[in-house]
């Protein structure tokens, strides 16, 4: 029985002895070209666009094979579809946890949970998220290796994906899985002081498991900074925006993926997902998107102005308004323009609080140059929102 049927709060002596069985087990293949192919294939079937993806995807492949890993970048990057991709790759299964501000050692490694057996109530150990996930990895493990069990058990390991991931105060909610992370010397259980068996006070990380998290660089103001001990523990990767010359097709995948959010939650038989991703009203508008995200989204280095990272995510959100709206359009190319031009007032503007004045004086002069005045309206009142702090 695997502790996910056992609703957090009970485990059994067999998930621990598992556990330190398959614990020495390393993953089955090093295979880093083969790797990188697969996650490549994977990430594609996805709509995931990459920067370099080449070498984006090796990178994460031997940082895996080494240990845990940390996606940081933007908003709207990609960064959690592509962790489910990294899991995929490796033939691991995974499931996601989000960091919150509130996470402490008994949210990451457990403790004691109040319930209440035959009307009187009592605290009985619950496991926290690494652990949980830790024997769940040796169940999959063990059900892998079974010459019976194997036939229905495709994956190798289960995985721990953990969302958000500078959300949560980690060094001190990471507790004694600081030591375990650190494999500078001989290999140890992580312990737990709640366990109430002599087998059940500490379980075994297998050398298949693994940790993929995630982290926004860009909302510092609202999250936490890693020790250095903290880091060394996890090697961080950069997952940047499409580059400039990726645009196209990165607006045109953009539109792959509307057209599946829409075909699958409000679309009919008379849908078709290919007429409705070359439509030249949607192609018209992808045109005002390609300018806006090379005016803004790549900075100038003459000028010496950032760029705006705008996530791929951020363009698919305009890119579902303009599917929900789009049956009330003429058939005119522009036709679609003032639904573009209010997607990108509720949708995009809202999130340029945080830019530099030189970055929102930049965004302005474009609008100035696009019909697309509720944007312009929308950039202005954000403007005066911030000056004056309300």
């Amino acid at each position: 029985m695997s502790l996910a049927d056992n609703a957090n709060l009970f485990y059994f002596d067999e998930d621990h002895r598992a556990a330190e069985k398959v614990s020495k087990l390393h993953l089955e293949s090093a295979d880093v070209p083969a790797l990188t192919a697969r996650a490549k294939k994977l990430a594609a079937e996805k709509n995931l666009l990459l920067p370099d993806a080449d070498a984006l995807l090796e990178r994460c492949i031997v940082a895996l094979l080494g240990g845990h890993i940390v996606l940081q970048g933007p908003p709207g990057t990609g960064k959690t579809t592509l962790a489910y991709v990294l899991a995929e790759t490796f033939s691991a299964s995974a499931h996601l946890e989000t960091a919150t501000a509130d996470w402490s050692t008994y949210d990451v490694i457990g403790g004691l949970h109040p319930t209440s057996k035959g009307g009187i109530e009592t605290l009985v150990p619950w496991l926290g998220h690494v652990p949980r996930a830790a024997l769940e990895c040796a169940s999959v493990i063990s059900r892998h290796a079974d010459e019976e069990e194997g036939k229905t058990e495709p994956h190798q390991a289960h995985w721990l994906i953990i969302d958000e991931f500078s959300r949560a105060e980690i060094d001190k909610a990471i507790g004694p899985l600081y030591t375990v992370l650190g494999g500078g010397g001989e290999d140890v259980p992580l312990p737990l002081w709640f366990g109430d068996s002599e087998q059940r006070n500490a379980v075994w990380l297998p050398k298949r498991f693994r940790i993929i998290a995630t982290m926004n660089t860009v909302d510092t103001n609202y999250v936490y900074t890693f020790s250095q001990g903290l880091s060394r523990r996890f090697q961080f990767i950069y997952v940047g925006v499409p580059q400039k010359e990726q645009v196209p097709d990165e607006l045109r995948q953009a539109r792959v993926s509307a057209a599946n959010w829409y075909a699958e939650t409000y679309g009919d038989e008379q849908f078709n997902h290919d007429d409705f991703v070359a439509d030249p009203r949607l192609v018209q508008t992808s045109t005002v998107l390609a300018d806006l995200l090379s005016t803004l989204r790549y900075g100038d280095e003459a000028t010496n102005r950032p760029g705006w990272p705008l996530g791929t995510a951020q363009i698919v959100d305009v890119y579902r308004q303009l599917a929900l709206r789009l049956p009330a359009t003429g058939n005119a190319t522009d036709a679609l323009l003032p639904a573009l031009d209010l997607a990108l007032a509720d949708r995009i503007i809202p999130q340029a609080g945080n830019l530099t004045k030189i970055q929102l004086d930049t965004a302005e002069t474009w609008l100035q140059t696009q019909k697309l005045p509720r944007t312009r309206d929308a950039l202005q009142h954000l403007r005066m929102a911030s000056s004056t702090g309300y």
